[in-house]
């Protein structure tokens, strides 16, 4: 079996990631992981023999050289991850069997779509709940997008917050999606 893993984020997206590499080959299967060309992930997942494929630019670089995004520049700045994404994981998921997609939500979104296209089984996975929607806490607001002071509902700030991401990110994913011939996500992304 052959294995994509695929991520956009930080040490703490890229680190779990590792652990499921190496536990997969355990089990006998082929496995590649899609991560930014960060210097030390690139160390850290050679060093248990774990194959990096390099996408989009150093994480590290966009959150200590690059000023905090607005609102305004989220879109820009997600078309070009999702744009990587499309890029760089469609080559690195020629033939295999499965994609395991996390990381910041426009990446994951783009990994998932590339696994469509191409027919290969994926999932996606997050390790914080603070980005799964729940009755029990309020989503974070995006950079320039706050939330209704008036609105404590969790259920209704979650709503929000999926309008939120469909207004920063739907139309950069969609767009990468009509390139390779899928049709436009809906409020809910693959």
């Amino acid at each position: 079996m052959r294995v994509l893993v695929s991520t956009y984020g930080s040490r703490g997206d890229v680190e779990p990631l590792v652990g499921l590499a190496v536990r997969l080959r355990e089990l006998g299967a082929e496995v590649r992981v899609c991560a930014p060309p960060d210097e030390d992930f690139a160390q850290r997942l050679a060093g248990v023999g774990v194959p990096l494929v390099p996408v989009g630019q150093s994480a590290r670089a966009l959150t200590t050289t690059a000023p905090p995004p607005s609102s305004a520049d989220l879109p820009r700045r997600a078309a070009e991850l999702i744009a990587s994404q499309f890029d760089a994981v469609t080559a690195a998921a020629e033939g295999c069997d499965a994609l395991v997609a996390t990381g910041m939500m426009p990446a994951a979104a783009g990994a998932r779509s590339v696994a469509e296209k191409l027919g290969i089984r994926s999932v996606s996975v997050t390790f914080q709940q603070l980005t799964l929607p729940s009755p029990h806490h309020p989503p974070l607001a995006y950079p320039g997008r706050p939330f209704p002071p008036e609105v404590t509902d969790n259920r209704v700030l979650w709503d929000l917050d999926a309008q939120s991401i469909n207004a920063l990110f739907g139309a950069a994913l969609n767009t990468n999606r009509a390139s390779i011939g899928l049709p436009a996500a809906g409020p809910t992304w693959p």
